[in-house]
């Protein structure tokens, strides 16, 4: 019998209040301590003061109650905030391994934690982007501030003079290659699907990498009515997300008004920069928007919408959105970007279409509207696939086998 391993994450957010990645860090830890593994958690947030609390009995180490921030670009020093707890817990817990969720916490086990074998999951495209969610609708043109690129207006720096410009070109890039070093010399990455898997390619040695998805829990999606605190109609469909453009929120309204008002609503579960341009749309009898609403009651909407709508524009690493639709048994109909097909399979437990092809969304929303027999199989397929392809005792056991290679290979990160 193999002994229970000391598996120390890092990680840039972690539930209650996270998006997908921290959930799913939450999940593996779930699986992990299942099987008697001692896990800890450390959130690599830009902060002096970190305190030491409890989420679902697994300890945590997080910003403390009015902890001032520190400038990002530090989080490469071992000896400042999240980077001074690892260190705390490498002496004195002596972990057998550290695994990094994401950038940031990358960066902080890099120096804090270098003496031990360092597993990293890219859940983005942070290792070959500069700002991670490669926002541009089309292919991405690169980190060439000069062009004007999407992710430049996003970041507000297209007013800016040429010799700026040039000079933020040339740091994103030099911190851009410093990811890179250091994911570079990690024991093992690991990328959340194919897609991903194939963009780390030209990063890390293929001996290194691997491909595990998230996880999702299916004992955990049963029914619960009282996880809905608020009134919704009978049938609906559902939007889950960031209410950004890369995300399509933008496309919302349009969807709603090609359905027409004698069709269901679209619920919209979700925050962000479109926020009050969505609640104030013309059509907002046919678009609820909820704001952000807790996890457990996003689940229940799921359980019971007709189905899930994602016209996301950027190529989607491998949503978690889409993961817990598939354990709810609820139809997806999203756009063919990234990791997506990987989840969604065409026909079978929802529909795909291209990107901005509004016409396809809904021609299928109203299709498994109408048709109960065809949403029925859907949901019963994708049930069945989200057991096979993302339970939660699949995923562990993938991570525990990466983690004990690592180990018995004696895999250090190399000092970077």
């Amino acid at each position: 019998m193999t002994s229970p391993l000391r598996i120390l994450f890092v990680t840039d957010a972690f539930p209650p209040l996270s998006y997908g990645s921290g959930w799913s860090t939450y999940h593996l830890a779930r699986g992990l301590r299942a099987r008697g593994h001692d896990v800890r958690i450390v959130v690599a947030q830009p902060v002096w003061r970190i305190a030491a609390t409890d989420y679902d009995g697994l300890p945590v180490w997080r910003a403390g109650v009015g902890a001032r921030s520190f400038n990002p670009a530090l989080f490469a020093v071992g000896g400042l905030g999240p980077g001074r707890i690892v260190r705390h817990l490498v002496r004195s817990w002596r972990p057998d391994i550290v695994h990094a969720q994401h950038v940031n916490s990358m960066l902080v086990v890099s120096h804090a934690a270098r003496a031990l074998p360092l597993i990293v999951t890219v859940r983005d495209h942070w290792p070959v982007c500069f700002y991670g969610t490669a926002l541009a609708a089309a292919p991405c043109p690169g980190c060439l501030i000069g062009t004007q690129s999407p992710c430049n207006v996003q970041r507000g720096s297209v007013d800016a003079s040429r010799p700026a410009h040039h000079l933020k070109a040339a740091i994103m890039r030099a911190m851009l290659r410093q990811r890179q070093t250091f994911l570079a010399r990690a024991a093992a990455v690991i990328a959340a699907s194919d897609a991903m898997r194939g963009e780390l390619q030209s990063v890390v040695a293929p001996a290194r990498l691997h491909t595990i998805p998230n996880a999702v829990d299916p004992s955990l999606f049963v029914p619960n009515d009282a996880a809905l605190p608020f009134d919704f109609p009978d049938r609906f469909f559902l939007y889950v997300g960031k209410l950004a453009t890369h995300k399509g929120a933008d496309l919302l309204p349009q969807i709603a008004e090609r359905l027409g008002a004698d069709a269901p609503p679209i619920l919209v579960a979700g925050d962000g920069a479109l926020e009050a341009s969505l609640r104030s749309s013309p059509i907002q009898e046919r678009l609820h928007v909820l704001g952000r609403i807790p996890n457990e009651a996003v689940t229940a909407l799921m359980q019971r919408a007709i189905a899930l709508i994602t016209p996301a524009r950027w190529p989607e690493p491998l949503s978690r959105t889409h993961l817990e639709a598939l354990a709810a048994g609820c139809p997806i109909v999203a756009t063919d970007t990234g990791g997506t097909r990987e989840v969604v399979a065409d026909g079978v437990t929802g529909f795909l279409t291209a990107v901005d092809d509004v016409e396809a969304m809904e021609a299928h929303l109203r299709t498994l509207a109408s048709d109960d027999e065809l949403r029925a199989r859907m949901a019963a397929a994708s049930r069945e696939r989200a057991t096979r392809l993302f339970g939660l005792d699949e995923v562990t056991n993938r991570h525990l086998s990466v983690y004990r290679a690592a180990i018995e290979a004696g895999g250090r990160s190399t000092p970077a």
